[in-house]
């Protein structure tokens, strides 16, 4: 006599967000599945339905919550998750009138909340450390070591979605890499508001950072963020002396403008924030310098866009995540006075223009070098072309034969197809 299948609750998660975001998304997984839930790759197959969202940026929340809305239609007997930044931003909001929903960001008690009859539950209180939990992650595995921030830029809603800074501790990091590294991990992505600010005991970032890279010598080792008023030189001595260690530092600017930095109460000026980029490029002449710039804050005018884009000139970041400023509940900038929403379309347009054409220059310089290349899938366009990324976090197209998913490869670029490098494998 067989023994009788027993059919387990499907779950869906649809992240939106940052690497964080994607984080929590295999947290939330990961305990699911723990406790006998089954993840479906269709919606229509899931009774029930995470929405795992940002609300750093009205963009980002926007989007999530279009989506929520345009679920809402369509129950079919599911039940939601809001999960994320997004979930402590609907904390006081009335906008779920059924029992459907769950807001939560304490995930471990999801499994509880999931068993009660009444649905609705508001849970809001981010721990953050999840490191006694086991995950099933892909090529990279993504690991905060602090949570929360105490910056309180006077436009960022973070630390009120995120809580204080809490640094976790160092055996904990380290024995959370351990516990989740598979034979699919090729890459350890380090997490936090503010890296740089990172300290516990007497460990500071760098000394975390380097214990890292000694501990895993076979990983690639990236983090995020960091910030230009903590960042020392010292990262940049270490991605020197640590081939493991990408030489990829991403140092959001936010503005050229040493008037609007003063706004933004972001503690450095724009003289701090070169010569912290000319003593990167002299300690590692070939380091990759990626930012996120702002436009259209409040009270910017003619010449503070074109200090910024003096400044992206000036610099030549390789890249850079470029966006309009929006309005955030309960920060200092939400009560100041509007830029014209024409004009900072106009100026994203321009600044999104000249860094393209500042990446492109950049980018037409490595055709015929070889660069180090970790393949992480087969490319979209063709199963003989792969995709991956080199040690500067560059994406990479890959051509050649007998290669392998997570294959470190030696690769010669030979063109430049819009803004993506195509290479030859050499070995």
């Amino acid at each position: 006599m067989g023994r009788l299948s027993v059919k387990r609750e499907t779950f869906k998660i649809v992240t939106y967000g940052c690497e964080m975001n994607d984080y929590d998304s295999e947290i939330i997984s990961s305990i699911l599945k723990n406790e006998g839930y089954e993840e479906v790759f269709d919606i229509e197959d899931a009774k029930i339905v995470v929405v795992n969202g940002c609300s750093v940026r009205d963009h980002a929340q926007k989007r999530a919550l279009g989506f929520i809305q345009s679920l809402k239609g369509k129950k079919d007997g599911k039940r939601f998750i809001i999960a994320g930044c997004l979930a402590k931003s609907l904390e006081n909001e009335n906008i779920f009138s059924d029992e459907s929903f769950i807001v939560s960001t304490e995930y471990k008690k999801l499994p509880e909340l999931l068993k009660l009859k009444n649905f609705k539950e508001f849970k809001i209180n981010s721990l953050g450390n999840y490191s006694d939990i086991l995950r099933k992650t892909d090529f990279t595995l993504y690991l905060p070591i602090m949570k929360g921030c105490n910056n309180f830029c006077s436009y960022c809603i973070v630390p009120y979605l995120r809580g204080e800074e809490v640094s976790f501790s160092v055996d904990d990091v380290i024995e959370n890499i351990k516990k989740n590294i598979n034979d699919k991990t090729g890459e350890i992505m380090l997490l936090g508001q503010n890296v740089n600010s990172y300290f516990y005991d007497s460990y500071d970032f760098v000394r975390l950072l380097e214990k890292v890279a000694k501990e895993f010598k076979d990983m690639r080792i990236r983090f995020l963020t960091s910030h230009p008023k903590d960042f020392s030189p010292d990262i940049v001595k270490l991605m020197a002396d640590y081939e493991n260690i990408c030489p990829h530092l991403h140092l959001p600017v936010q503005t050229g403008s040493d008037k609007l930095l003063r706004l933004l109460h972001r503690d450095y000026t724009v003289k701090d924030f070169l010569e912290k980029i000319d003593k990167a490029r002299k300690i590692l002449k070939d380091i990759s310098i990626t930012t996120d710039i702002m436009v259209g804050l409040p009270y910017e005018n003619e010449k503070d866009f074109e200090d910024t884009l003096k400044l992206v000139l000036d610099i030549e970041f390789d890249d850079a995540f470029m966006y309009k400023f929006s309005k955030r509940k309960n920060t200092l900038a939400y009560f100041m006075e509007d830029c014209d929403k024409k004009v900072s379309s106009s100026r994203l347009k321009k600044l999104i223009d000249l860094q393209r054409s500042v990446k492109e220059k950049k980018l037409k310089e490595l055709v015929g070098r070889e660069v180090e290349v970790i393949v992480e899938k087969v490319s979209k366009k063709s199963k003989k072309e792969y995709y991956g990324r080199d040690r500067h976090n560059r994406s990479v197209v890959v051509n050649g034969d007998d290669i392998k998913i997570n294959d470190k490869v030696i690769v010669q670029i030979v063109q430049i197809k819009g803004i993506t490098p195509y290479g030859i494998k050499k070995r």
